[in-house]
């Protein structure tokens, strides 16, 4: 995430267009994310804004995109049915997931399911849930004292063997070597 500056305080009050594609913001009150340009109401306080660098991060928080300045990119059916997905899962990150049960969900075939996914984002809907669940377990172990095992718990990971496998594969670094650097 990036910072929420003067310059990008005043680029979200006056929409300025030329800071399309710098960052993208989300307002805490709804958990909407737009583009600086954006026509949305403008009175939030700058408390309640998140100033984002990617797409996946306003995701990763809950945040979901606007559907008037669409600041994912012009949506498709198939980008929608991905944003879509991507926000179950960032909103349903702890729990067991599937391709079944994401393609029972939306009422959609896994084939289609995962071709949208890998067309749109170069990754399947696993890849993506196990990158988004290693963000969530990145956060709690920078902020939390609770064990490795309770966190790997509570991002969808019960087996703690396999959440350490995974997290040094993500990052590198096991978890405890993680959150001593990041303490």
């Amino acid at each position: 995430m990036y910072s929420l500056t003067k310059k990008r305080y005043q680029a979200i009050k006056e929409q300025d267009q030329s800071y399309d594609g710098k960052f993208i913001y989300g307002v805490m009150e709804d958990h909407r994310v737009c583009c600086p340009s954006c026509e949305r109401e403008k009175d939030c306080v700058p408390q309640d804004i998140r100033i984002f660098k990617t797409d996946d991060e306003a995701l990763f928080e809950g945040f979901i995109p606007c559907p008037d300045c669409q600041p994912f990119g012009e949506l498709t059916e198939k980008n929608e049915l991905v944003n879509k997905v991507k926000v179950y899962l960032a909103h349903n990150y702890q729990k067991r997931l599937t391709l079944e049960s994401l393609a029972e969900t939306f009422g959609i075939s896994t084939g289609v399911l995962h071709r949208a996914f890998m067309t749109l984002t170069d990754e399947s809907p696993q890849a993506y849930l196990i990158r988004l669940r290693m963000y969530q377990a990145k956060m709690m172990l920078s902020e939390s004292n609770e064990s490795v095992a309770l966190i790997g718990l509570k991002v969808g990971i019960p087996n703690l063997s396999y959440f350490n496998t995974v997290f040094k594969q993500q990052n590198g670094m096991t978890a405890v070597q993680y959150r001593k650097q990041n303490k």
